[in-house]
């Protein structure tokens, strides 16, 4: 009974460092948005040319890019490195790239920047997952779902140091060969600092998994074993018994199920409206609501509506499946992304607007459970980081798309953001049905 509370209680101290982890792992990515028109003014100022908005906000893209095709690196380096050692070096090495980061001084610089950063994250979020499903074996939505809100908290930090970093006196943006930007010298001053601050709020988060984030010893599987196979009080934990057991492919396995390049089109799909959220938000509405704190604040609530979404739809997805889940949150975040053209004139109303896509792109969180229930936990890592590297292609059509912006406008930009949304919901519907489940006894 000691050793079955002792295993319980590492399960949640697991629980808390994987949260933190992902809360310092996401900082930089979710709180881009509220960077961008800042670092444009910054490189204004120092070469005098107006930067194309699609080359600025290149780097986000690039990180999540980076972070979408590195993961599946930390899920073979774990089979030759000691985590816990891996774990270490992965912390440092981000921290200190976020640090260097304020000697940045040009596109080039921040473009090299971003894939260091991009591929260090990656692997931390794999190796966070990973961690997640040895501790938490079962009903994978839940755990994801409060390690996602985490992540997504991490921009409302951001955001915030954005502010009282930067623009603590919330001097408005000039409007400069048609484009919004800082001139004012204390702002541009500032903005270099911000990296200092990141670093450190994410050295500090980012501390406590160095030390607690590891594999379960056999003896701790075989514990936990046991704790899901009473019915009484003891086995109540985060994850509950299962009744049912769908299929477990190996990899190569998984690349001969249509749902999996269905459910990869869908992630690439996602990624367009996760971007368009979280890095354009300010670049959207900067014209009409001149207001630098209040679209700072957009962001942050956005953050905390993404991050109550992640929660939320891990939740859900325990309880209704991938199919009804995937299909609700497209259908709903598509339509509202094309509205973020209209809503803009209203500051309340576009505050309201970016909430309720930033929830539902909370779907985000979804990725892991889904290819549990859709193909089985078996080589996790691998069909996780397999899945998530849909969204390096989504950065793609992103950028691309974005570079002509300039010649179809904004409003036909966010119906090409919006649109694919509902293909997707219309897709998971379709070809999301319930896989043929055994019968739990049967499962050996």
């Amino acid at each position: 009974m000691a050793a079955n509370c002792c295993g319980r209680l590492y399960n949640w101290w697991v629980l808390i460092a994987v949260c933190l982890n992902s809360m310092g792992m996401g900082l930089p990515f979710f709180s881009y948005g509220a960077l961008l028109p800042y670092m444009s003014s910054l490189i204004y100022s120092t070469t005098g040319h107006v930067p194309l908005q699609a080359l600025i906000s290149l780097q986000p893209v690039i990180i999540l890019m980076m972070v979408t095709l590195s993961g599946s690196i930390a899920g073979f380096l774990e089979y030759y490195v000691n985590v816990r050692l891996l774990n270490f070096i992965l912390s440092v090495s981000y921290v200190l790239v976020i640090a260097l980061s304020y000697f940045v001084e040009s596109l080039v610089s921040l473009i090299i920047v971003s894939v260091i950063m991009g591929t260090l994250g990656g692997q931390i979020n794999v190796c966070n997952v990973a961690r997640l499903s040895e501790w938490n074996p079962r009903k994978s939505g839940a755990a994801n779902g409060i390690m996602g809100f985490f992540m997504g908290i991490s921009g409302f930090l951001g955001s915030v140091l954005c502010t009282s970093v930067i623009n603590p006196n919330n001097i408005k943006p000039e409007e400069v060969d048609g484009v919004s930007l800082f001139v004012d010298e204390t702002v541009l001053g500032n903005i270099r600092h911000i990296w200092l601050a990141w670093a450190g709020a994410v050295g500090i988060l980012l501390l406590p998994g160095i030390f607690i984030l590891r594999p379960p010893t056999t003896d701790e599987v075989c514990q936990q074993a046991d704790l899901l196979s009473n019915d009484s009080m003891e086995s109540v934990e985060l994850i509950p018994r299962p009744k049912v057991q769908g299929p477990n492919y190996s990899i190569k396995q998984l690349f001969t199920q249509p749902r999996f390049y269905v459910l990869y089109l869908i992630i690439m799909i996602l990624s367009l409206v996760l971007l368009t959220s979280t890095e354009l938000y300010k670049f959207i509405a900067i014209d009409t609501i001149k207001d630098d704190a209040f679209l700072n604040i957009v962001g942050a609530a956005g953050s905390i509506a993404n991050a109550f979404g992640r929660i939320t739809w891990g939740l859900i997805l325990d309880k209704i499946g991938t199919r009804a889940t995937y299909t609700i949150a497209f259908l709903i975040q598509g339509p509202l992304t094309i509205c973020l053209h209209y809503s803009k004139v209203h500051r309340w109303g576009y505050l309201a607007n970016l909430c309720i896509v930033g929830f539902c792109s909370g779907i985000f969180t979804c990725i892991a459970p889904a290819c549990i229930e859709l193909f089985g936990n078996r080589d996790i890592s691998l069909k996780y980081a397999l899945t998530l590297s849909a969204e390096s292609f989504g950065c793609v059509m992103f950028f691309m798309l974005q570079l002509g912006e300039s010649k179809f406008g904004e409003l036909v930009f966010l119906i090409i953001m919006g649109v694919p949304s509902v293909l997707a919901s219309l897709l998971a519907l379709l070809c999301f049905k319930k896989p043929k489940e055994l019968p739990y006894e049967s499962m050996n």
